[in-house]
């Protein structure tokens, strides 16, 4: 058995430990905490700026090609 999938069967049993154990006010209020960011490796940062960058062209290509098309 994967220890990674024990792990989650462990997170999943106690995520609907405190579902069923809070009320609903309670469990409401408890997902409104805020939850802090998350600080992202090099890599994480060039892989998302990267596929920022790809949409940006990707839109300018669309837009090229509806006015082009307009024409």
């Amino acid at each position: 058995m994967n220890p990674k999938d024990d792990t989650m069967d462990q997170a999943n049993t106690q995520k609907d430990f405190v579902t069923h154990v809070l009320e609903q006010d309670q469990l409401s209020q408890a997902k409104k905490r805020p939850v802090p960011r998350k600080h992202l490796s090099g890599v994480e940062l060039l892989v998302l700026w990267s596929l920022r960058i790809y949409l940006l062209f990707m839109v300018a290509v669309v837009v090229y090609q509806i006015v082009l098309s307009m024409r």
